[in-house]
């Protein structure tokens, strides 16, 4: 956490805006199928002109943290990413996890992505980071078709313009599939800057 602080300190923001960081959502869920050296510079940009310092830290060991989120000031939020699972189903979740607890604005908690399962706000954030990227109606409609091949998964992923590795972590996390099942459509990251 004191990493991304003061990673953060150098991020210039605008005061935060929670409709400006709504809009940058939306633009950032449609970088998922890109690439990580052209996502990551955007994400940062749309994340600052909202009022948010997004920091990403290089994974500590033996910490098993992907994500954290608190208020610097009252006008500047932090979301501090590692890439401890590596894999764009877990980033892009967690992102929007984090994002979640940012628009919660709970300015006075640290959200650190895993600790508070049960809690209800950790509750409305993997709600909201699961929806938003694929929207529930459409992730039913999908799952009681029943059909899971590659293609299938893709086509579906290509419908909704999101990479189709977070339809596979999606599918896997809700026991739809087995988790050894069409890993070959998760991307794997690492970080430019590191």
């Amino acid at each position: 956490l004191r990493k991304g602080e003061l990673d953060a300190q150098k991020v210039q923001t605008q005061p935060f805006d929670a409709e400006k960081f709504k809009a940058a959502l939306k633009k950032i869920r449609a970088l998922t199928k890109a690439n990580s050296n052209v996502f990551q510079p955007k994400m940062q940009a749309l994340c600052a002109e909202a009022g948010v310092a997004l920091v990403f830290t290089p994974e500590l060991k033996k910490l098993r943290v992907s994500g954290a989120t608190y208020w610097l000031t009252k006008d500047k939020a932090l979301i501090q990413l590692s890439l401890l699972y590596k894999s764009d189903d877990h980033f892009w979740f967690t992102f929007f996890d984090e994002a979640r607890h940012v628009l919660q604005e709970i300015k006075n908690g640290v959200f650190v992505e895993g600790l508070k399962d049960g809690d209800e706000s950790e509750k409305d954030a993997n709600d909201f980071a699961a929806d938003f990227l694929v929207p529930k109606d459409q992730y039913t409609a999908f799952v009681q078709s029943g059909d899971f091949r590659e293609h299938n998964v893709s086509s579906f992923a290509r419908h909704l313009d999101i990479t189709p590795g977070i339809i596979v972590g999606r599918l896997q996390h809700d026991k739809v599939i087995k988790f050894d099942r069409l890993n070959f459509l998760k991307r794997k990251f690492v970080w430019a800057n590191n």
